[in-house]
């Protein structure tokens, strides 16, 4: 077995802040990665966008930026974790810099920035090349000149607790062979669970892994009911590649049209109209395929608004695909669908990314609580690195004070997770088979319209699947791995689907044709503990705040 102070699951942006604030404070930190370390995760294929108020002497404030984000999230985000986002989002690209992170600026060495309807001012930096590898790439290498001990191709399975946690048994997915570290903290940094839905902008290793492994160390999660779909996956001309257009479209022209040729987006924001937030766009273009006025799985969008240079400067992956099928943006009948994109909620943690946990720790995407019911654009990457900060600070803190021996809890956990592996007593099973039976229940029970009787039968169904993955013997290191990524994605699911049938009302991403307007009395968050068949949910009311604009899913 390994031992350090620190062990990091993850390798996104926030799992790369941990690393480096942990070592800043002097704690000996293993960072572990499903995929290639700096390499893999949503932060790497992320637009790259940064929303951070680095200059307050012109028309923006950080106090402005606390409005828009409570705002988006109508009013049930935690104000600690929103207020602490915006403070230090603009130190951080300072930070950032500094470890090699490229932010992409223009000729005159100004910052390149973009807007988004659901922001209010112009903030969003962006990454050279319009992706986040150009943040990851440079800042894993620093986390690795830093001395830490970097181990990818590797899944968690456990975190270990005894009272407090103890650290981690994973497996090497490469050699086939469990393995332990022992450590006083952990911080989850795991991203979201986008495959637990069939169409989704998340790397097949965001199977929500940092969820389950919180619930079963004891911690709670919140506002899992609010999944984000991302509504403008560009999948004609593109089919099932990946090409996103990005909200600074419709700021700079970009309309949207159903099959009868109507721009139906004043029916569901008659002010912003396009430039709405991503849950609204996403609810709107779905109910035109549903009312049967879509046009190939999603809806029209016109391009012919934006010149060459706009398109390039705002939509460079876009751009550069219209150029290698030698098309013309300005006359060619783009198709628009939605994904499954971004889990707001998570880990419920406090200002300094700590769990209900002693020595369990969260940030980015894993954690709850900073984006409430609905994430507005660009603040996922500072909310990464904001709290993967303070989470690594924090985490190397309590490894300092941590006198305990944790050695004998890991090796016991590690024994009994080799043998559950029998090949002797393996049952017959397909992975595929259950992934696609979790996929398609999510996407028709817990999508972007839901009612009660889907929400129901989504919890009866996951719950049932997640039952058949407890009884099922793994025969090999790989087969177990399987088996906790899908008991990972059917405990998720189980977790939108009680949250969402407990709240009866509709607020931000989440929306529900038999309650289909925001209630007041469901200001506050629902949180959820314990494991299936056992998972609680619990509303807990939040004192009185401003409330979000009434809200009615159903278009007028």
């Amino acid at each position: 077995m390994l031992a350090c102070d620190v062990v990091i699951i993850g390798s996104g942006l926030a799992a790369l802040a941990a690393a480096v604030a942990a070592r800043e404070s002097a704690a000996s930190v293993v960072v572990i990665s499903k995929r290639p370390f700096a390499h893999s995760g949503s932060s790497a294929m992320t637009s790259g966008g940064y929303a951070a108020v680095v200059d307050q002497s012109g028309d923006d404030s950080i106090a402005t930026h606390i409005d828009d984000t409570l705002r988006g999230g109508a009013f049930i985000a935690d104000p600690r974790l929103v207020a602490t986002l915006c403070h230090e989002a603009g130190a951080s690209v300072e930070k950032m810099m500094l470890l090699g992170a490229l932010f992409a600026t223009a000729a005159d060495g100004a910052w390149r920035r973009s807007g988004a309807g659901d922001h209010s001012r112009v903030r969003s930096l962006g990454a050279v090349d319009h992706i986040g590898l150009s943040f990851v790439r440079p800042v894993g290498e620093r986390v690795k000149a830093l001395g830490v001990t970097v181990i990818d191709h590797a899944s968690v399975i456990d975190v270990v607790t005894s009272g407090a946690t103890c650290g981690v048994v994973a497996a090497d997915t490469k050699g086939g062979q469990l393995f332990g570290v022992v450590a006083p903290s952990v911080v989850i940094a795991t991203g979201g669970a986008g495959q637990v839905y069939p169409v989704t902008s998340n790397p097949v290793e965001s199977t929500g892994d940092g969820y389950a492994l919180a619930l079963r160390a004891g911690a709670e999660l919140r506002d899992m009911e609010f999944v984000q779909f991302y509504p403008w996956r560009c999948t004609d001309p593109f089919g099932s590649a990946r090409v996103a257009v990005q909200p600074s479209t419709f700021l700079n022209g970009g309309h949207l049209f159903n099959a009868v040729g109507r721009r139906f987006m004043a029916d569901y924001d008659p002010v912003r109209l396009e430039a709405t937030t991503r849950d609204v766009a996403a609810r709107a273009i779905y109910e035109q395929v549903t009312a049967g006025d879509g046009v190939g799985g999603g809806v029209r969008l016109d391009l012919s608004a934006l010149d060459d240079e706009t398109l390039e400067r705002t939509n460079p992956k876009l751009a550069r695909g219209i150029a290698r099928k030698g098309i013309d943006h300005r006359s060619y009948p783009f198709v628009v669908t939605p994904e499954a994109h971004f889990m707001m909620g998570g880990v419920v943690i406090d200002e300094h990314g700590a769990t209900s946990v002693g020595g369990l720790f969260a940030a980015g995407e894993a954690a709850g609580g900073v984006h409430g019911a609905n994430r507005i654009t660009n603040n996922a990457l500072p909310e990464a690195w904001v709290f993967g900060t303070r989470a690594g600070h924090s985490a190397a803190a309590h490894a300092a004070a941590a006198h305990r021996d944790h050695a004998a809890a890991v090796a016991e956990r590690l024994a009994s997770r080799q043998r559950e592996v029998d090949p002797k007593e393996a049952r017959d099973w397909d992975a595929d088979v259950l992934r696609r039976r979790i996929q398609q229940t999510a996407w028709h029970t817990i999508g972007i319209m839901r009612t009660g009787g889907q929400l129901a039968a989504g919890d009866h169904e996951f719950t049932a699947i997640g039952a058949e993955l407890a009884a099922l013997q793994p025969a090999t290191v790989p087969d177990l791995v399987r088996r906790e990524e899908l008991t990972a994605q059917a405990w998720v699911g189980a977790a939108v689907a009680k949250a969402g049938l407990l709240r009866t009302e509709s607020r931000g991403a989440h929306a529900r044709r038999d309650f289909p307007t925001t209630d007041a009395g469901w200001h506050g968050h629902i949180v959820l503990s314990g494991r299936i068949p056992d998972l609680a949910a619990t509303f807990v009311p939040t004192a009185a705040a401003p409330q979000a604009v009434p809200m009615n899913v159903m278009a007028s």
